[in-house]
């Protein structure tokens, strides 16, 4: 009987996170089946995912790259083909699926890309980011998008159709469940009449978090006994246009901007109603998360939201940059208990049926051994 070596992966990505494609290659480089795959992973620094992947004994390969045609990535991802004889490359993001298309070429290694949001080839670096997607789809053996609405984007923008696979992202059951109210309110000497109304997501343009503030201040004027978290990390300049807006709405001692934080699943459990108010978003990890939590989720019509909620049964779905639409729906939830119980319960039982892990992970793996055992 032949004992057949587990194929190896090279996990790569273009940030050391934390966020959410972060969190899919963390996930599935340290649960693939140890019999059929082994993972190492390929990262340009940071502190987050080296971390997290090492605390789950997967080796980590640190290769910095300080710009678009920098050879030293190059280099060190080829000599780790070699010296950890990868059968297959799997990158998250623009970038890396860039640079790991081009080493899969040169190499004869086979590459899987996966895009987490929408492709921007106008505007400034256009060009690049043409030339760049146009490597990856005439050399990638498989090109994962996280939502149907990303999988039409790309085709659109010439992807080839057979090479394209719809992969949803999955999320923990057993971290993410229903359970009693956690912490935060405490931490933030909040009265325990108060209404919890919180976001999860990385301060980012595209993220909407000014409409969020704006809806703040309508659903306060309200409901006087509402507060609302912010939840991500920061990006300096956005921060400080939310407070100059936080400080001229009189939001300052209602709205929080918490940061990075990384006991999300406790402080989901202390939410009246979670919300998101991207104006572009390929799935959204944060909404599933919470939708597990047992959370009635008030969220965009931005993209991968609307294959995640079904209008008024798993949650509400509201028009992007639209902070009345947003408060209106915020206040209806808070306002009536059953309703958001009603919604919170649907939306777990959602999550169950088409969001878990093992669904995410098991697809994942029947691609890397169709691709593995390709002609």
């Amino acid at each position: 009987m032949v004992d057949l070596k587990p194929y190896t992966i090279l996990h790569t990505i273009e940030t050391g996170g934390p966020g959410g494609a972060e969190t899919v290659l963390l996930e599935l480089a340290s649960r693939l089946d140890p019999n059929r795959f082994r993972s190492i992973a390929l990262l340009p620094g940071g502190h987050w995912l080296p971390q997290q992947l090492e605390s789950r004994n997967i080796p980590v390969i640190i290769a910095k790259s300080d710009a678009w045609y920098d050879l030293s990535l190059l280099r060190a991802m080829a000599k780790t083909i070699r010296k950890e004889n990868v059968d297959l490359i799997h990158s998250h993001l623009a970038d890396q699926n860039f640079y790991s298309c081009l080493i899969g070429c040169l190499t004869g290694c086979k590459a899987i890309a996966t895009y987490h949001g929408t492709l921007r080839l106008s505007g400034r670096n256009g060009l690049r980011r043409s030339i760049k997607s146009w490597v990856v789809r005439h050399s990638a053996v498989a090109v994962v998008v996280v939502s149907d609405y990303l999988q039409q984007s790309f085709k659109a923008a010439g992807f080839p159709a057979q090479k394209m696979v719809r992969i949803y992202n999955g999320v923990d059951l057993d971290r993410f469940s229903p359970h009693q109210g956690g912490r935060l309110r405490a931490e933030l000497s909040l009265e325990g009449t108060a209404k919890l109304v919180g976001m999860v997501a990385n301060l980012r343009r595209s993220k909407g978090y000014e409409h969020f503030v704006q809806a703040a201040r309508q659903v306060a004027d309200c409901i006087p006994e509402a507060r609302f978290i912010a939840v991500g990390e920061i990006e300096e300049t956005i921060a400080e246009r939310m407070r100059e807006l936080l400080r001229r709405l009189g939001l300052e001692e209602r709205f929080f901007l918490l940061g990075f934080r990384s006991d999300i699943p406790q402080i989901l459990r202390d939410l009246d109603v979670f919300v998101l108010s991207s104006t572009d978003e390929g799935l959204s990890i944060a909404t599933i998360e919470a939708m597990a939590a047992g959370k009635p989720v008030v969220v965009t019509r931005s993209g991968g939201p609307q294959e995640i909620v079904e209008d008024g049964e798993t949650g509400f779905l509201v028009p992007p940059a639209d902070p009345e639409a947003l408060a209106a729906k915020i206040c209806e939830v808070l306002r009536h208990p059953d309703v958001g119980a009603r919604l919170g319960a649907r939306a777990r039982g959602e999550v169950v049926g088409r969001f878990t892990l093992t669904k995410m992970v098991g697809e994942y793996e029947s691609l890397y051994e169709r691709c593995l055992e390709a002609d």
